[in-house]
């Protein structure tokens, strides 16, 4: 295979998984883990583990390597393919997949092995990039941990040669974290590390800031793989590139020109309720007028009632769809009459008292 025929396909296999791992975003859900929420000193534990975890490798024999690769591979594949097929398949298939894989390593078929472990890489990093969204990170923890990576590929791939001796320890190996096209000299391949966040970062954007902000991040991601690509082709690169310097500076500008131009980012609860995307920071920040009429007694038709003083009634597009005497029951009633969409939730006055409306337009909001 040409260097020019591999370079496409290995760009093509990074779009392949890109999207698939936006399909999986919208129509999985996956079961949130135990850790609470994302902070700070999170996103510093999993940098310290990227960083660290090549030195430990180096030092470890490729045996080992293989056998921690494949364990880590399985539990991945496990967890991505549970949501779907239930949990007792999920492990039926993982183990299948892991075992036929070693299988062919020891059968001596390097293509098999390679085109294998390519497709337990791309699995992996869908589960866990979609784990890792649906869980809680939000736009400025991944851009701090691109920036945290950002800095370590310019140390280790373009300043040493830790991450060269690296791919050369684990090229070939079964369940290397490398997407391999070609193992040549120097090889066709793309780390797990850049792999991850060209996956991660638009189901972030999207979760955060709405579909824009994830059609601009994977483009991006895409544009930068697709550029490095180009200049190996041209042969004006011929060793590692340390690609994470060049898309690291891409995320967190990213992240900061939305979080600017937006009122905020989506909270997990928010995006699972589906709360519209941050309105743009100046934008007007008066009551809606249909929002306000939905809440004077002329707009509760569709409840048949008059409310009382204090009741919660649910509002959508300037019309009160249900009631109740708690938020809860407010949307809760608006459900059983039918209504699809998520309702902002508010609590009613009239008269005098109109004046003392207790909290904003989210403020019964559930998530």
């Amino acid at each position: 295979m040409s260097t020019a025929l591999a370079l496409v396909g290995l760009n093509c296999a990074v779009a392949a998984i890109t999207a698939a791992g936006a399909v999986y975003f919208a129509r999985v859900r996956m079961p949130r883990p135990p850790v609470g929420r994302y902070e700070l000193p999170d996103v510093v534990v999993m940098g310290v583990v990227v960083v660290a975890a090549p030195l430990v490798y180096l030092a470890a024999p490729r045996t080992a390597v293989a056998v921690v690769f494949g364990l880590v591979l399985c539990a991945a594949l496990q967890f991505t393919l549970a949501p779907l097929i239930g949990g007792g398949r999920a492990w039926a298939a993982a183990g299948a997949l892991v075992a036929a894989t070693a299988g062919c390593a020891f059968a001596d078929l390097p293509v098999a092995v390679t085109a294998l472990t390519d497709v337990l890489l791309a699995v992996a990093v869908v589960g866990v990039a979609n784990m890792w969204a649906q869980s809680g990170m939000r736009s400025a923890h991944a851009a701090w941990f691109a920036g945290m990576l950002c800095c370590y590929d310019l140390v280790a791939t373009g300043l040493t040669s830790v991450m060269d001796r690296f791919a050369t320890q684990v090229m070939g190996l079964p369940f290397a974290p490398l997407l391999a096209v070609t193992q040549g000299r120097p090889p066709v391949a793309l780390g797990l590390g850049d792999l991850l966040l060209l996956v991660l970062f638009p189901l972030v954007a999207l979760k955060a800031f709405g579909r824009a902000a994830a059609l601009l991040a994977a483009g991006a991601g895409l544009a930068v793989s697709a550029g490095v690509s180009l200049l190996f082709g041209l042969g004006v690169l011929t060793g590692a590139f340390p690609l994470l310097t060049a898309l690291g500076p891409l995320i967190v500008l990213q992240h900061v020109l939305w979080s600017r131009s937006r009122s905020g980012e989506r909270t997990t609860a928010e995006w699972r309720a589906g709360a519209p995307r941050p309105a743009a920071a100046d934008a007007p920040t008066d009551p809606d007028p249909a929002l306000l009429l939905a809440l004077e007694p002329a707009g509760v038709d569709a409840l048949r009632a008059e409310p009382s003083q204090g009741d919660w009634l649910a509002v959508v597009d300037g019309r009160a769809v249900g009631g109740g005497k708690s938020p809860g029951q407010a949307r809760r009633d608006a459900r059983l009459r039918g209504c699809e969409s998520v309702p902002v939730v508010r609590q009613h006055w009239s008269g005098p008292e109109a004046g003392a409306t207790t909290g904003d337009a989210d403020a019964g909001r559930l998530p």
